[in-house]
C-alpha cells in the first residue's frame, strides 16, 4: 500500500543532489507537494528549477536522494510513479505542417488514448475551433495550450509544467494561468509549476518553493512570500511640497521619494495605508490615492537570503 497517498502527499522529494562537473545544480533539496494544490517552484534563471523537474520526472538521474510520486519510488518503479502524471517540461517540437489534432495523435502513440480523449483535451484548453488547422498558423500562446493538451492526455491526476508562460504577452500569459487554475479547481488536478515570474506564482499558486543555486531559500504559502517587511506606498497628494515635510515628521516613515508633480513613494514601518491616509487628511492635505507597492522578485530574493 502506498501510504503517501493517504497522507495527502502526491510528490515527495527527499534530499536530492545533482552536480554537473564542479557545478552544484541541486544541493540537498527536500519538499513535498500535496494533493489538490498548485505548488510553485520559483527561482532566477540557473537556480536549478529545470534540473529539479528533470529529476522528478525521471529525465535526470540524481547523484543522491530519492523522489516518490503517488507513493512510488521513481527509480525503482518508474512506470507506476509516472502513470498519473501529465508532464510538460519544454514546448514540444511540433510538426508545423500537421494540424493540432494530428500532432496530438502522433505524440500520444505511447499513451492509451483515443479520438475522444484528444477531443476532450483540446476542448479543455479551448483549441477545438483550431483543432484541424496546421500548427504553423498557431500563435505561441496556442502552441503552449497545445502542449498542455498533450500533458492532459490520459487524464492525469497531476500536471508538471516548466515555465508555461515564458515568452507570452500579458493576455497570453493570463489565458494560460486561468487555464491552469480551472484545471486545478474543476478537474481536481494537482499542479507543480516552475517559473521565475513572481506574477505567475502569486496569481495561482497555493504554496511556493523558492530556490537559488539549487538550495531552498523558502517554502511556505504564497501569502507569506508576498508579505513585506516594510510597507511601501505610492501616494498622490496635494499640495505635495508641504505634504513631504509633514510625512517626514510621522513616526515610522523611513523614506520619502518624489515620483512626479503630485506623487510620492513612501517607505514606512508598522504604519498601515489607512493610518497614513488619516494622518494626511487630519493635517489638511487632499489625498487622491494611496496604493501599496508590490515587491519585486529581486527584492524578495535579497530579503530572504540576507
Amino acid at each position: 500500500m502506498n501510504s503517501n497517498i493517504h497522507n495527502n502527499i502526491v510528490i515527495e522529494v527527499d534530499n536530492i543532489k545533482k552536480n554537473f562537473g564542479k557545478i552544484k545544480a541541486i544541493d540537498d533539496l527536500s519538499f513535498e507537494v500535496e494533493s489538490g494544490e498548485i505548488f510553485g517552484l520559483m527561482g532566477p534563471n540557473g537556480a536549478g528549477k529545470s534540473t529539479t523537474l528533470g529529476i522528478i520526472t525521471g529525465l535526470v538521474k540524481p547523484d543522491k536522494g530519492k523522489v516518490e510520486i503517488f507513493g512510488y519510488d521513481i527509480r525503482k518503479n518508474y512506470i507506476k510513479a509516472i502513470e498519473n502524471l501529465g508532464i510538460l517540461v519544454e514546448t514540444p517540437g511540433y510538426y508545423n505542417y500537421l494540424s493540432g489534432s494530428d500532432n496530438l495523435k502522433l505524440f500520444s502513440r505511447t499513451k492509451k488514448v483515443n479520438k475522444i480523449d484528444i477531443y476532450e483535451a483540446l476542448k479543455k484548453v479551448e483549441l477545438i475551433s483550431r483543432a484541424n488547422h496546421k500548427v504553423k498558423s498557431y500563435s505561441l500562446g496556442m502552441k503552449k495550450r497545445l502542449g498542455i493538451a498533450y500533458a492532459l492526455l490520459g487524464n492525469p491526476k497531476m500536471l508538471i509544467l516548466d515555465e508555461p508562460t515564458t515568452g507570452l504577452d500579458a493576455k497570453g500569459s493570463k489565458m494560460i494561468l486561468d487555464l491552469i487554475s480551472i484545471l486545478s479547481k474543476k478537474e481536481k488536478i494537482s499542479v507543480l509549476i516552475s517559473s521565475n515570474l513572481l506574477h505567475d506564482i502569486e496569481t495561482i499558486c497555493d504554496r511556493v518553493l523558492l530556490i537559488d543555486n539549487g538550495k531552498m531559500i523558502f517554502c511556505e504559502p504564497v501569502s507569506q512570500l508576498l508579505e513585506p517587511k516594510e510597507g511601501t506606498f505610492v501616494i498622490e497628494v496635494t499640495p505635495i511640497n508641504d505634504a513631504i515635510s509633514a510625512i517626514k515628521q510621522l513616526r515610522g516613515v523611513k523614506q520619502v521619494e518624489v515620483l512626479n508633480s503630485n506623487s510620492l513613494k513612501v517607505v514606512v514601518s508598522n504604519i498601515t495605508s489607512a493610518e497614513l491616509n488619516r494622518y494626511l487628511v487630519e493635517k489638511g492635505y487632499d489625498v487622491l490615492k494611496i496604493l501599496p507597492v508590490k515587491r519585486t522578485l529581486q527584492e524578495i530574493f535579497l530579503e530572504l537570503k540576507s
